[in-house]
């Protein structure tokens, strides 16, 4: 399981790395096109790349949840025992499966809507929206494997509740 989730990990970093790289291309092309060659500069790029950015974006915020980097109040979480903190991380992820078991199906919803009614974007490149509503649940998705992944975790080494927990490495 730790491999897959590695993996997983691995995969989603490159496809972020990639994304912005793409971005950051389209978007440099299209400025010295603006101003060097007027008639070169596409029309398509902010398209393009809005839809990268978000996908980047909510691909990233999985990441995030991987190595639980994200703001929580350890104040109070030091001030626990080992049980208090587990019970404490455990609610936490249960809340987080919630919230991403909720995106996956709004995000669900969203997408088969798009394809039903063929929402497509203004430009004469016409991509459907599905693509950009598709990121949501893909996301949350794997944000959800993460969560699970942090919960087993919590569950079978109880000293270190979570993969970069500074509070678990204080008490060692």
């Amino acid at each position: 399981m730790t491999q897959l989730m590695t993996f997983l990990d691995r995969l989603i970093s490159w496809i972020v790395a990639t994304a912005l790289a793409i971005c950051l291309a389209l978007l440099s092309f299209s400025v010295f096109a603006r101003y060097l060659a007027p008639s070169l500069q596409p029309l398509w790029v902010f398209e393009v790349t809005v839809f990268l950015l978000v996908w980047a974006i909510l691909l990233g915020v999985a990441r995030v949840e991987k190595r639980a980097g994200h703001i929580r109040v350890d104040f109070l979480l030091a001030h626990f025992g080992p049980r208090a903190r587990l019970a404490a991380e455990t609610l936490a992820l249960f809340f987080g499966i919630a919230v991403a078991v909720a995106f996956i199906w709004s995000g669900w919803i969203v997408v088969q809507d798009a394809v039903k009614w063929d929402e497509r974007t203004d430009s004469y490149l016409r991509l459907p929206y599905w693509i950009y509503y598709a990121s949501l649940s893909t996301s949350f998705s794997i944000h959800l494997l993460f969560i699970l992944d942090r919960l087993r975790l919590a569950w079978t080494e109880p000293r270190k509740p979570v993969p970069n927990d500074l509070v678990g490495r204080r008490d060692q």
